[in-house]
Parts: C-alpha cells; structure tokens; sequence
C-alpha cells in the first residue's frame, strides 16, 4: 500500500504548485529580515521618541533650522559665510558614517546654533542616527533644581542617561554656565561630576575601536577658558582638537534681531 507521502506526490493537484526547499528557506529568510526590520524601526522610533523627551531646549522650545537657510549674503563677509557652511555640510556627511566629536566656536549670534540644527535636520534626513539637543544654561538650572524636589530628580537623571547613549548629542553654549558657579558651594563639584560622567560614557568604542558616539559642542569660550572652568579631562574628552572637525565663525556678524 502506498503511503499517504507517495499518494499525494503522485497526485498533480498537489505536485504542480510544490514549493521546493531552497524556496522554502528563502521565504522564510525574507520573513526573518522583514520581522527584523520592523522591530529595528520600532526602537529606532521609541528611541526618538525618548531623545525628543529628554532634549532641553530652554524657554524657546524646540527649534529648527536648515542647510537650505544659511544665507551667506547677510554677512558683510559672504565668502567666510559661504566656507563655514560648505565645512558643517562636509562634518554632517562624514557623520552619516563614522563618529567624532565637533566643535563650534566663536563669538554670540553668529549661527553657531543654527548650524547644529541644520546638522541635526540633515542627521534626520539622511541617516538613522538619532540626535538629542541640550541648551546647556537651561540643564545647569535643572540640576541645581533637583536638590530638593523628586521630580526634578527624576527627569535629570532620565536626561543624563540619554545624554550618555544618544548617537549624537548637541551640547549648546557649553561654558556658559559655568560663569554662575562661583559662589554655590558644592554646586561646583556637582555639575563637574555630572559632566565628566556624561563625558566618560561617551567615550565608548565598538569592536573595531571605532567611536560609538558624536558629539557636537557649540561655545563663546575658546579652549583655555574651558579648561580654566572644568576638570581637563573633561574638555579632553568633549573637545575636538582636530581642525577638520573645528569651525571657527570668528569674523561673522551677529545677524540676531
């Protein structure tokens, strides 16, 4: 007696459309990536959402800006305007695929903040790298805040962890608060210690002993001053020595209204 098996591989009704194994196991490959790829986007989009959260962007709120809207000609120096932009434009495309700190130094209201939007829109368009904004001044409150309230407690610490693993974090106006820690006592050695825990963590490498993460430091302070207000160590590990990825707007106007 033939077996159920040889009867129905006998039977062209169910031969004629048989699927073979090859088949088979690339149908079920094609499934597994389809499950992954929904899965990676679903933590990219809950990560977003997270960083988006933690982001402090001070009484302005949340602000944008693009590569499309740097205008060179309202500086009187259009051709400094116009290699400033043509550098950020040439840091945000190596950042597509490799990580580094930068730097943005020069003097207020010359678009150093503008620039870093336009670099965080152009992260957004381009890449998957998830980004997090910090007005700096506006963290210094938030921690000075928390000493004696739970809930503050609460969301500086959910920001400091984000701030240690988003791609790439905005760091706006780094030095300026440091001007008003003079005379607050501990709060000195507090605010030290929160950033060299941020800058520590941001060191991380991957397996190749590539940099997991970048971060971008806006600043009215040149080097020294910044060594003078934090611990070297964490100016080392925050700050970019290298040229290629500095961007100096000394010679640019304040163009604010």
């Amino acid at each position: 007696m033939n077996s159920l098996k040889d009867m129905l591989e006998s039977d062209e009704r169910f031969t004629k459309n048989k699927v073979s194994d090859e088949e088979l196991q690339a149908w079920r490959e094609k499934v597994e990536r389809e499950d992954q790829e929904r899965v990676r986007q679903a933590l990219i989009k809950n990560r977003s959402r997270i960083y988006k959260r933690d982001s402090v962007w001070g009484t302005s709120g949340e602000q944008t800006f693009t590569f499309q809207k740097w205008n060179p000609k309202v500086q009187p120096n259009q051709k400094l305007a116009h290699d400033i932009w043509k550098k950020s434009a040439d840091i945000t495309k190596r950042m597509f695929d490799s990580n580094f700190n930068v730097l943005f130094y020069g003097e207020a209201g010359t678009g150093k903040t503008a620039m870093v939007l336009a670099i965080i829109d152009a992260l957004k368009q381009h890449s998957n790298k998830l980004s997090m904004f910090v007005s700096v001044m506006d963290l210094r409150e938030l921690i000075m805040y928390d000493f004696n309230d739970t809930e503050a407690a609460i969301k500086i610490k959910n920001i400091e962890r984000s701030m240690r693993e988003v791609d790439v974090l905005i760091l706006d106006d780094f030095g300026s608060e440091a001007g008003g820690m003079k005379n607050e006592g501990s709060a000195t050695e507090r605010l030290q210690q929160f950033w060299f825990r941020v800058a520590e963590a941001r060191q991380v490498k991957d397996k190749d002993g590539n940099k997991r993460y970048s971060t971008i430091v806006t600043t009215n302070n040149d080097r020294g001053d910044l060594e003078r207000m934090y611990n070297k160590k964490i100016v080392s590990r925050l700050i970019t020595k290298k040229a290629e990825n500095t961007v100096v707007f000394d010679g640019l106007d304040d163009v604010r209204e």
